[in-house]
């Protein structure tokens, strides 16, 4: 029965074989006819060996070849040329000739761990599962830790990679603790010489005393409510803490320090997470504090850290100066002692750099993939250049346009004569011009036969625009109406009806315009004055 258990849960060599080896097989078909509908097969066939490698122990000779077979596509991509990516291929197909025969003989591996066999079947488009991996997994979160990080924002083992320290505290330089002064935030190291446990009067607080030493004096350290560092802190243990230093209480030649993190001194210093090292400190909340996020921090690295596959390729990242992103995230988290304090603290490492540049290409990314969708499925309004309205605005302004006004307006136009939607976004200073700019919009709208409508976000700017429009567009024979929250009831059922027959061109308001019941005959172009200070949800409404 324990043999039927265990094979049900294991996967043998021979199958896993036969898994990686499907899409090479049909990569290499019709003299490579069929690489184009392969993606990723670099990051699959990399993935899968190293995941193989670190799960289960082969012989010399059988991880020899695995990493050969590793080797072959850790750079294979369309970069290489149709003969290279073809001998690569036909090389692989050797060493999986060499290791099927091997696993064939009696002495070969047999099984594979069943977390290999789950990570067979993920896709390799992409990183491996420990971006969806949820942190509740994680050693030491649980239950209840893992809603206090949700406040956080952090609910996979992603997020906590990507949770980028907000400023860094360097303590690694220790002061004789006869140098300190009150006020200053330093780093020491000693020998505890003194730990008694004590309660406050009211019995509700627990209060631990600490006395440090070293060859140039005492200090004095209080821990509330941990009394759980009396079996940490005992008398002879070599410490290093952190914290601010303030003036001494009855034996007033001895400092205290507050709020103070320890470390304690071993075999393990290499590690050392909260001092003598450049500490990353976190944003908290109640029952989470920056310890406890260096600690995950850690573990998460330690355990996933080289599982990391970047997104990004070699070339470009060796034409940018790009760092790996394991490493990236681990010079991030734990700076390394000697690293520049002040690019530290504006976020203008390598490691911050590689990591802003995957964020920001992403983003571009999805927002091109966005507006290629857009852009593909959805008609737009073609409006007519050649409206006399337009003529006849320039006639009318009391001022000629500047160079820059008019380089926007022809953009502008240019994406108004498409069938496709437009979706800019006009910046610059106060005064320099944007309101002329989309008056030339509005007055192409409206001469093509459609309605156009100019969102505020105040009442004043509302009002301070339709002053500022009426009388031109009135002058143009376009008529213009002022839709605010506050209108009476007689004069919004108006401008209600006004709107839905079209005989108002122009709407010029603020939230109001969003309301229900309000709706145009034939709304052309949608001018969000202050866009930033609309919800994302309130201009998807409005256009």
């Amino acid at each position: 029965m324990q043999a039927e258990t265990e094979s049900s849960s294991m996967v043998s060599f021979q199958e896993w074989l036969d898994r990686i080896a499907r899409p090479i097989e049909f990569a290499s078909r019709d003299d490579g006819a069929h690489l184009k509908a392969i993606t990723n097969l670099s990051d699959f066939i990399s993935t899968q060996v190293l995941s193989a490698l670190r799960r289960q122990t082969y012989s010399r000779a059988i991880e020899a070849r695995l990493i050969s077979l590793r080797d072959l596509f850790v750079d294979f991509s369309s970069s290489l040329s149709p003969d290279e990516q073809r001998r690569r291929l036909h090389a692989a197909g050797l060493h999986i000739q060499v290791l099927r025969k091997a696993a064939r003989r009696p002495d070969s591996p047999t099984v594979l761990s069943a977390r290999l066999a789950g990570d067979i079947e993920s896709t390799a488009a992409g990183r491996s599962d420990l971006w969806q991996l949820p942190v509740r997994f994680a050693k030491g979160v649980g239950p209840k830790r893992t809603g206090v990080l949700q406040r956080l924002g952090i609910e996979t083992v992603e997020d906590v990679f990507w949770t980028i320290p907000w400023r860094y505290e360097d303590r690694s330089v220790m002061t004789p603790i006869g140098n300190l002064v009150p006020g200053m935030v330093a780093s020491i190291c000693g020998v505890v010489g003194k730990c008694e446990a004590k309660r406050t009067r009211n019995r509700r607080l627990s209060m631990l005393e600490v006395g440090i030493e070293d060859q140039s004096g005492r200090l004095q350290v209080l821990f509330f409510n941990q009394p759980y560092l009396e079996d940490t802190l005992t008398v002879g243990t070599r410490v290093m803490l952190s914290g601010r230093v303030i003036s001494g209480r009855g034996d007033w030649m001895v400092p205290r320090m507050d709020v103070a993190q320890y470390e304690v001194v071993g075999e393990g210093m290499e590690s050392a997470l909260h001092v003598g090292r450049i500490v990353p400190v976190y944003h908290e909340t109640k029952g989470w504090t920056s310890r406890q996020m260096r600690v995950l921090v850690r573990n998460l690295l330690t355990d996933h850290g080289m599982d990391l596959s970047d997104h990004l390729p070699v070339p470009l990242r060796a034409r940018q100066r790009l760092i790996p992103i394991h490493e990236a995230f681990q010079d991030v988290h734990f700076p390394k002692t000697g690293t520049d304090g002040h690019l530290l603290g504006r976020g203008k490492t390598a490691a911050h750099r590689r990591l802003a540049f995957e964020e920001l290409l992403l983003l571009q990314l999805a927002l091109a993939s966005r507006h290629r969708s857009v852009y593909e499925e959805r008609k737009g309004v073609r409006f007519n250049p050649k409206t006399p309205l337009l003529a006849k605005l320039v006639s009318l302004l009391p001022f000629r346009l500047t160079a820059a006004q008019e380089r926007v307006i022809r953009e502008i136009f240019r994406d108004m004569i498409s069938p496709r939607p437009m979706n800019r976004l006009v910046q610059g200073d106060v005064g320099s011009g944007k309101t002329a700019v989309a008056l030339q919009a509005i007055v192409m709208a409206c001469g093509s036969g459609y309605q156009a409508a100019l969102l505020a976000p105040t009442e004043i700017l509302a009002e301070q625009h339709y002053r500022n429009l009426s009388g031109m567009l009135q002058a143009l024979g376009l008529q213009a109406v002022l839709v605010r929250g506050g209108e009476k009831a007689s004069v919004k059922n108006v401008q209600v009806e006004q709107l839905a027959a079209g005989d108002v061109k122009v709407a010029i308001g603020t939230h109001a315009l969003l309301q229900q019941g309000i709706t145009f005959k034939n709304l052309g172009l949608a001018v969000i004055d202050e866009q930033h200070k609309f919800g994302v949800l309130q201009r998807k409404a409005m256009i």
